[in-house]
């Protein structure tokens, strides 16, 4: 089913699930991904394609598999709206009760994905959203790491929040490796970020609910160097990003309530780098709530251990890549 962005039509089939692709110059990789959301055995789905003005072949890829798949509802979008305006036009599409995106450059590695974490907020009404352990794929699908941050089960979402912001990073994953439950109309991706507009976004999820998590993999997210998150890299600055987020957040009072020693510390080391004037009055916040003392013991511990960890990631990616010498296939 084709349509416009100016004529979303809702449908008479109401699914369960929602399954968003957002499109932009994706032809590479998007068959690989298609095949993978169109193989799932949940039957109760929705497949919304938004093409953003593509100048390869996405778009007539994608048309392909609308002609042959009654669930698809596609369409290209008047103009270039930018990847997160991309994202909040499939949102504003979505009818599912539950949300899935899986991005072009990535796929779902089982064609139980979908079941699985649907089945996690059917069971438990208080969460919000569910992420799954996941792959870290080449641009040959050869897997170089599995990255698993979470014990399976039910956590606080506030509590989840306070630890993506202790490491700083998305713990939690990229869009394609969660689901969640459909919010509020003003929960929306902000369109100021370039790279933490995920993160963003599932904070604002998690801080209406709870946090489920699935130890199977269940998606593979691609590294290559044209994918849009090394794209976003060029030109901006992660430390300004980390201060738009830390700025966002850190004010509520919750979290100063519950805000770690780590928290502090983290933030404030990440941010002490950072181009844009008000960091400097922030760190300052941050590291004077700390105390130097802390803040010397945490910079030495990350100066004794860090080589340690990052060797550890590096021996457990090539450890991974032996077990699995063959391009990832889909497991049934």
């Amino acid at each position: 089913m084709q349509t416009s962005n100016q004529d979303l039509k809702q449908t008479d089939f109401s699914p369960k699930v929602s399954v968003l692709v957002p499109v932009y110059n994706g032809d590479r990789y998007l068959k690989e991904c298609l095949e993978s959301i169109c193989g799932q055995d949940y039957p109760d789905l929705e497949i919304l394609i938004a093409d953003d003005q593509s100048t390869d072949g996405s778009f007539a890829l994608a048309q392909s598999f609308a002609a042959r798949d009654s669930r698809i509802r596609l369409w290209r979008n008047d103009q270039n709206l930018g990847l997160a305006a991309n994202f909040n036009c499939c949102l504003r599409a979505a009818q599912g009760k539950y949300v899935k995106f899986v991005l072009q450059d990535d796929k779902l590695i089982s064609p139980q994905a979908v079941r699985k974490m649907a089945a996690v907020l059917e069971r438990d009404a208080d969460v919000s959203l569910v992420a799954a352990a996941s792959y870290i794929l080449d641009e040959d699908s050869h897997t170089l790491e599995k990255r698993s941050h979470f014990k399976p089960g039910t956590s606080s979402g506030e509590q989840v929040i306070i630890r993506c912001l202790e490491q700083p990073a998305n713990l939690i994953g990229e869009p394609s490796v969660v689901m969640f439950r459909r919010a509020a109309p003003d929960v929306v991706f902000d369109e100021g970020y370039r790279q933490l507009l995920d993160l963003d976004y599932w904070f604002q999820l998690l801080e209406l609910g709870c946090f489920g998590y699935l130890e199977e993999p269940l998606a593979g997210f691609r590294k290559h160097e044209r994918q849009q998150t090394a794209l976003n890299k060029v030109g901006s600055d992660r430390g300004d990003e980390g201060l738009r987020l830390l700025a966002r957040w850190y004010p509520r009072p919750w979290l100063q309530s519950k805000a770690s020693r780590r928290l502090l510390f983290a933030q404030a080391y990440t941010l002490r780098n950072a181009t844009d004037p008000r960091a400097g009055q922030l760190v300052a916040q941050l590291r004077g709530r700390l105390g130097g003392a802390w803040y010397a013991c945490f910079w030495l511990q990350r100066k004794l251990f860090r080589p340690f960890q990052k060797f550890g990631q590096k021996l457990r990616s090539q450890l991974l890549r032996s077990k699995t010498p063959q391009p990832l296939s889909q497991s049934r």
